[in-house]
């Protein structure tokens, strides 16, 4: 009986429901807060944009704050352009974001004006 109920146990944790792809968010965010380096920054760059690229093929949806996280990386890069880019998308997909994506969005043209 209960090799039975850890079975579907198992079997419902597998399943993930999200409406939203993740991809590997969680693996490459982790690694990049505990190893904070140029390789692991790359990565998890590298994952936010994954997530984009294959959430409608996975049938999924992107997760809120995956364009800002993007956004921000580009900023601390000085590609100012596509950060504003990926902040607007953010607020297309999560209008209720638009006050605090319009705030970071006035903070980092007023850096760049510095």
């Amino acid at each position: 009986m209960i090799s039975v109920f850890a079975l579907i146990l198992t079997a419902c944790a597998a399943n993930n429901n999200s409406i939203y792809y993740w991809g590997s968010y969680s693996a490459t965010a982790y690694k990049l807060k505990s190893e904070p380096t140029a390789e692991t920054r790359a990565k998890h760059k590298a994952e936010l944009q994954n997530i984009i690229a294959q959430a409608d093929a996975k049938n999924k949806r992107i997760p809120p704050g995956i364009y800002a996280e993007l956004a921000m990386l580009e900023a601390e890069d000085n590609n100012v352009s596509a950060a504003l880019q990926y902040f607007e998308q953010e607020k297309q997909l999560f209008p209720e974001s638009s006050k605090i994506i319009e705030l970071m969005q006035s903070s980092l043209r007023k850096e760049v004006k510095q």
